[in-house]
This record gives structure tokens, sequence and C-alpha cells, in this order.
């Protein structure tokens, strides 16, 4: 009885100590090998860029002024919001002022002198006319004494009252010419000439003056070219100013000289027409002598000849006369001249006055200021006649449209155009998404990656995003994420792409499915021929050959062979 306890027992602490092995060792063995699956869902398929690149205000502008000099006064700083219109700086106008003040005392100058011109033009036609006037008067005169020699000489020797008569009238005609003679001499030296003179005269002594000035004003520039102080076009200018004015000074100087000239040519002429004019009285004089004195018939006859002789003359003389309106052709010249200076000297004043009102700078658009160049004080030069292009002062920037500017490699270059939908991210607006657009592809690829051909040159194209809405958070100058949507679709049954084997008609999926029930539950794996649209940067879309829920084995990985390392046996 008691050995058969014993062996009981002995038998059975050797059955627990085989069962404990037993379930040491299933404890200690690897668990099934449980392969990972994917499900086909419901969800978004998309195809996108993704670049990184630099936020930058759609408009901006770099303020500088049109004059150079001293900035007086700078009403706004960095940061400032400015419409526009607004005043931000002002120009020292100390300068323009002075020039503006001179174009004006030389206009006002300029008007006298072609107001002088007009009336020397209006008394010049009047002696014109009234000397062909009294020349037309003689030479009637003269045939009317033409007329009574030749009727003296062929009728009887009882017309000597007549004969008496026409001489009388004859020596009243030629005194009454050689007062008007006289007094338009006396006329001549007395207003025209010295009129003419004084005209002259200033108008050479201002161009003498101005040339004068213009000298050292080339000297100062040259003084200050030398020391670095303005620019080369600066000098060049006051070199042609200083020209300008030497021809002037040499027009006005040949214009006095012509005037004299021309002035004593007419009072040669003029006097020489008031000799004859004495002569023509004298010669009346002894005609009325001879008809009182009842000459005979061989008198008549000399004095038929005479007259005949005064009428050349006077004919002759009226020719003179007609032939002197080149005078008035000459003063009219003067007259134009004159007003073409008033001209040119208001044209100047004008462009001045412009000047005058550049020294003010006033923002071109609204926005707000994200660069100040200068300082309160500051030397600037101008942007039109600097060679530099003139010093910016103030940097203007439209913040409401905000731009991205980035590089997209050539490979993904085709499937971005203008309009495309694009999303935006940024480490300042973190968390939010914001909405954008494609406002502009590049034709060709930037400078720096053109022509590469080194293993690490990559081709870039610059493209512009712009967003649809302005966010406070976003400045100048940060980093943004955009991704460009080239193609999405939504709620579409989808894969992951490395579950994806072949492409094309010949895609096929492993498809996971599980068989048994309890302890002989076990997964089978069979191919499967998919039809496939969109693919995606993760996913792809699932048009025929799968439903929703179903799970898809991996597709074997076929790059460089992986190492495994066994975890039990390492145990």
């Amino acid at each position: 009885m008691k050995r058969g306890c014993l062996i009981g027992g002995i038998s059975g602490v050797v059955l627990i100590g085989v069962l404990g092995t037993l379930g040491a060792r299933r404890m200690l063995a690897p668990a099934p090998k449980v392969e990972r699956t994917e499900t086909v869902t419901l969800g978004e398929v998309e195809v996108r860029v993704v670049e990184n690149g630099a936020i930058e205000p759609l408009r901006k502008v770099d303020l500088k002024s049109k004059v150079g000099g001293r900035i007086a006064k700078l009403m706004v700083d960095e940061g400032a919001v400015v419409h526009a219109g607004q005043v931000l700086a002002t120009i020292d106008p100390q300068e323009v002022n002075s020039q503006v003040a001179a174009l004006r005392a030389q206009v006002a100058g300029a008007h006298a002198r072609l107001e002088a011109a007009r009336k020397g033009v209006r008394l010049q036609q009047q002696q014109t006319v009234t000397g062909i006037e009294q020349l037309v008067q003689a030479l009637q005169v003269a045939g009317a004494h033409l007329k009574q020699a030749e009727a003296e000489s062929s009728v009887q020797p009882g017309l000597t009252e007549q004969s008496i008569a026409a001489a009388q009238a004859g020596v009243e005609a030629a005194q009454a010419n050689l007062k008007a003679q006289q007094d338009s001499l006396r006329l001549m030296l007395e207003i025209t000439h010295p009129q003419a003179i004084v005209s002259a005269q200033s108008a050479y002594d201002e161009a003498k003056a101005q040339s004068d000035n213009s000298q050292r004003s080339l000297k100062r520039q040259q003084s200050l070219l030398a020391r670095g102080y303005v620019s080369q076009q600066v000098v060049d200018s006051a070199e042609t100013d200083y020209g300008v004015a030497g021809a002037r000074l040499r027009d006005s100087r040949e214009r006095l000289d012509r005037i004299r000239q021309s002035q004593s040519i007419e009072e040669a002429n003029l006097r020489s027409q008031i000799a004859s004019g004495a002569s023509q009285v004298r010669q009346s004089e002894a005609a009325l002598a001879e008809a009182k004195a009842a000459v005979a018939p061989l008198m008549k006859l000399r004095d038929l000849e005479s007259a005949r002789a005064a009428y050349r003359q006077a004919s002759a003389q009226l020719a003179a006369g007609r032939a002197g309106r080149a005078n008035d052709a000459i003063r009219a010249d003067e007259m134009h001249a004159s007003e073409s200076e008033v001209r040119q000297l208001e044209n100047q004043l004008d462009e001045t006055l412009v000047h005058q009102t550049d020294t003010t700078l006033v923002a071109p658009m609204n926005g707000s200021i994200t660069k100040r160049y200068v300082e309160q004080g500051e030397l600037i030069t101008s942007a039109i006649s600097s060679f530099s292009s003139g010093s910016p002062v103030f940097q203007i920037a439209d913040l409401a449209t905000m731009l991205i500017k980035v590089n997209v490699n050539e490979v993904d270059i085709s499937k971005v155009s203008v309009g495309t939908l694009t999303e935006v991210s940024s480490d300042s607006a973190r968390g939010s998404l914001l909405r954008a657009h494609v406002r502009k592809v590049a034709p060709a690829a930037a400078v720096s990656g053109a022509g590469d051909t080194s293993s690490q040159g990559v081709v870039r194209f610059p493209v512009e995003v712009q967003l649809d809405q302005s966010d406070v958070r976003l400045r100048p100058g940060m980093t943004a994420r955009c991704a460009i949507i080239v193609s999405r679709r939504k709620g579409v049954l989808r894969l992951p792409v490395n579950c994806i084997e072949g492409k094309g008609n010949s895609a096929t999926v492993q498809v996971v499915s599980d068989t048994g029930v309890g302890k002989e539950r076990h997964q089978t794996t069979a191919s499967r021929k998919v039809s496939l649209g969109l693919r995606g940067d993760d996913f792809v879309e699932v048009v025929a050959g799968l439903k929703l829920g179903e799970r898809v084995r991996p597709a074997h990985y076929s790059g460089p062979a992986r190492q495994e390392i066994d975890i039990t046996e390492a145990h």
C-alpha cells in the first residue's frame, strides 16, 4: 500500500516536471510572425509639389528724390503705415529757391526787351509807311511838274501865270517833303536809335554777366568734383551752361554791332534823302523865280529837261523807299528773337518750379515703411541726373498682398501652372493652413541652375505663389512651406502607394483574408489585379478590384537587401 502510494507520488512528480518543461519551452518559443497589412479606406488622394520659399510683398518700391540735396526732415520711420500722397520727407530747398528767383528776374528782363522790340517794330513800320507816302506824293508832284513843263514847252508864253502857280506848288511840296524828312531824321536820332542801342546794350551786358557767372559756377563745380562732392555729370552740365552763355554773349554782341551798322545806314540814307529834298526845294524855287521872270521858250526847254530829271529821281527814291521794307523784317526778326528768349526762360523757370515741388517727397502708394536708408541731415543724389541712379530714401511695401517665391525642380515644373491651388504653412502661423494660388511661373530656369551639369547641380524654375488673404503674422523675409496642389480627389477608395506592385494595367495587390476559427485561424494571401486612378505622393486611388475595408499586404521590398536580427536566438 505504502509502496503503491510512493510510486504514484513519484509518477506525479515526474509528470509535473514533464509538463513544466513543456510549458517552459512553449513560453520560450517565438510567437507566430504576424505580417503588417493596410486597409482600403475612403479618403483623399492628392498630387502636390512641396517647396520652401521666402515671403515677400507683391508690391514694393524704393522712394528716391528727383533732386539732390540735404535731407531737411524725415516724417516717418520703419514700420509706419503710410498712404498715397502722404509727405514722408523734405529736402532743403534753398538752392532751388535761389535758381527760381534768378530765373524770374531773367524772365522779367526778357519781357521788357520783348516789349521794347515790339515798339521798335511798330515805329519802324510807321516810318516806312510814312516815308513811302511822302515819296509817292513827291513822285506825283514831279509828274505834275513834268506835265506842266511839257505843256509850257508846247504852248504860247502867255501861260506864265499857270507856270508861276505850278512852280509855287512845287516849292511848297518840296518844302513839305523836306520838313517831313527832317522830322523823320530827328525822330530816329532822338527816340528809335537810342532805344534800340539801349536794348541791345542791356542784352549784351546781361549775357556778359551770365557768361561770367557760368564761368565761376564751372570753376566751383570742377573744384567740388576734384574733392568728390559732385558727379561728373554735374560738371558736364556746368560746362554746357558756360558754353550756352558764351554763345549767347557772342550773339548779343553781334546783334549790337548789327543794330549800330543798320542805324548808321538808315541815318545815311535819310540824310541823303534830306539833301535831295533840299536840292529839290532849291530847284522848285529856281523854277518859281524863272516863272515870275517870264522866261523865254529856251528856258522852258531846260525846265522840261529838269522836270524829267526830277521825275526820274522821285521814281528812284520811291523804289528805294519800298525796298527799305527790309528794315521792317530786321525789326520783326529781333522781336521774334526776343519772344524765343522769353519762351526759353519761361520753360527753364517752369522746370525749376517743378524741381522746387520735388523737394517734398510723398508716398507713391499705400503701404508700410519696411526700410529707411538715410538719416536726417544726410546728402542724397538725384535719381535723374546722377550716374548711380540716385540715393533711395525709403522702401514702401504693400503688406496687404503677400507672395512666396519658390524654386521648383525641373522634374515637377511641368505640373505647375498659373492659378493652381496652393496651401501655405509657416512657423509664424503654426497650426494655420493658408490658401494661395500660383501667380507666375518663370518660362526659363534660374540663372544659378541653368547649365549646371555637375552631379549636385539641380535645374530649378522660379515660381511665385500669392496668398488669397493677408495675415498679420506673416512678414517679409519669413520662410513658408508651399504645397502646390497639382490634383486632388476626395471621398475615393485609396491604398498606400507601397501596397501596389507593377504599373498600369498590370498593377496587382496582395489581398489578405482570414480562414479558420479559433486556434486554427490563419491568414491567406491572394494576388489580385486592380484598376488605379490618381496616384499621389502617399496614396493611390483604387477604381476597381478592391472593396472598402479589405486588407492588403505591402508590396515586397525591392531595394537593397536588409539585415534581419532574430531576437529569439539572441536570447
